[in-house]
């Protein structure tokens, strides 16, 4: 295997003659990515909470938010460095502390999301079906299991080929899936106006305060945010430069995530359901109905292809020693395996998709705030490169015993103040929750705490490598 293919697939850093990216293909690569059916049942979860109006501004304030800052925390290192993002997780958290972050924030949260889109994909395939037959359709039957295990497939299919066939997967989904966007629109202002669209009501709302049902809406959406965490820096790996890798997240993600949530919460409200998968077949006519439903589920793959392919290379840095002598496609099944007993395990994992969403921002966000701080303050953009590959004690950045004392207890900390703010199961809330944010307040409150455990206990050891002459780094050319 030459050096290009081993570095996309596995831990060595890119250098910038070697990656796929630029700005518009990067671009492409995050709408691919966002703009999946996920979008749309964020947006029609919002339809419980929040009427139009409040939604959308709520779309908007959330996702930018949530991007920006995990824009900072993974992208830029990456474009810099073009290291793979647990690997450079090893200056933050110790070698044994990045692998006890990827076990927490990839394996268990990603097998969720694959296991979500892929219920989606299911779905939606049965209820295009559906209205070609002219029957109801049956989103909980023994059928959408067996379309869900074929969606993971198709996946693991595109991921063994590498990160070319998935940006050429994503290059040509994206548009198309933006033209499907803009029928929906259309069919959204066939029989109502946009005044109308604008002043419909919230199919729900959890509490008496629209002030405390607005900001639960902005901090779902800063969730959605956060939730790209452990994808984000591995795909700015392939950017050519800091530039490439950070600005995109704005454009791509950003915008068309909430393009993507702007219709679900439309159409949820207008079609009274939630589930993007049973308002679609009232969106339109039976042959435009069918091909958005399709459109929609084969969506999914790209978004699934390019979260897999992260954990994937994540998987094989963070366990090389014991994973060298599989093949990079072994590996791919290998994992998606882990995804296909989850489907029978936890079959209700789809219709918890909020309470699952939450937590995710209550990890994430702390991450967030942790590598912020980290990398822009402490370090001030620069880290030995050559150590975050030195095995065991040799490494500056093994810390004690492996870990970083100071970034687990930060994100410990930060994840219990997200809880305390408010609850992922019964969104009850603090006071202050409404000023503060969960997600926001968890970030600052775990950045704060690493910056001052480590000017206390860390830094005044001589760990980490964050005196100003070892952290003089040499960028990949």
């Amino acid at each position: 295997m030459d050096y290009a293919i081993e570095a996309e697939r596995g831990r060595a850093p890119l250098p910038p003659s070697k990656r796929l990216w630029g700005f518009w293909e990067y671009t492409w690569a995050n709408a691919a990515l966002a703009i999946a059916t996920w979008g749309f049942l964020i947006g029609g979860s919002l339809a419980l909470v929040v009427d139009v109006k409040q939604g959308l501004s709520a779309i908007v304030l959330g996702n930018v938010l949530g991007v920006l800052l995990v824009g900072l925390a993974v992208s830029v290192s990456a474009g810099k460095y073009g290291t793979e993002q647990y690997t450079f997780m090893r200056s933050v958290f110790g070698h044994h502390g990045s692998r006890l972050i990827y076990i927490v924030a990839m394996i268990l949260l990603t097998v969720g999301w694959l296991v979500v889109l892929g219920i989606m994909f299911g779905r939606s395939i049965d209820s295009a079906v559906s209205v070609v037959l002219q029957r109801e359709p049956e989103p909980t039957g023994w059928h959408i299991y067996a379309i869900t295990l074929v969606a993971i497939a198709i996946t693991a299919f595109v991921v063994a080929k590498g990160p070319t066939s998935i940006k050429v997967f994503n290059t040509i989904v994206a548009p198309a899936l933006f033209l499907v966007m803009g029928v929906m629109i259309y069919i959204f202002l066939k029989d109502s106006s946009l005044a109308e669209l604008l002043s419909l009501p919230a199919l729900s709302q959890p509490f008496d305060s629209n002030a405390v049902n607005f900001m639960i809406a902005v901090e779902i959406n800063i969730a959605a945010g956060f939730s790209w965490w452990p994808y984000l820096g591995n795909l700015s790996r392939i950017t050519k430069n800091e530039r490439v890798a950070f600005w995109p997240n704005l454009i791509g993600i950003g915008a068309a995530a909430s393009l993507g949530e702007a219709v679900g919460l439309v159409g949820a409200i207008k079609f009274g359901s939630a589930d993007p998968t049973q308002w679609m077949t009232e969106s339109g006519g039976l042959w435009l109905s069918v091909i958005v439903l399709l459109f929609v589920a084969f969506a999914n793959v790209t978004s699934m292809a390019n979260i897999l392919y992260t954990a994937v290379v994540g998987l094989r840095q963070m366990f090389d020693t014991l994973l060298r002598r599989f093949s990079w496609e072994q590996l791919v099944a290998g994992f998606c395996l882990v995804p296909a007993v989850v489907l029978f395990v936890l079959p209700g994992l789809y219709d918890g998709f909020m309470v699952f969403l939450v937590w995710t921002a209550a990890l994430y966000s702390a991450l967030t705030g942790i590598m912020i701080v980290d990398y822009f303050i402490l370090r001030r953009t620069h880290v030995a490169l050559k150590d975050l590959f030195i095995e065991g004690k040799a490494s500056r950045y093994y810390f004690t015993g492996g870990f970083n004392i100071a970034a687990m207890s930060a994100f410990a900390i930060g994840a219990a103040v997200f809880t305390v703010t408010f609850n992922p199961y019964s969104f009850e809330h603090s006071e202050w929750f409404r000023y503060t944010t969960a997600s926001l307040l968890a970030a600052a409150a775990a950045g704060s705490v690493y910056w001052i455990a480590s000017r206390l206990f860390i830094l005044p050891r001589g760990l980490g490598a964050y005196t100003s002459d070892s952290t003089t780094s040499t960028t990949t050319k």
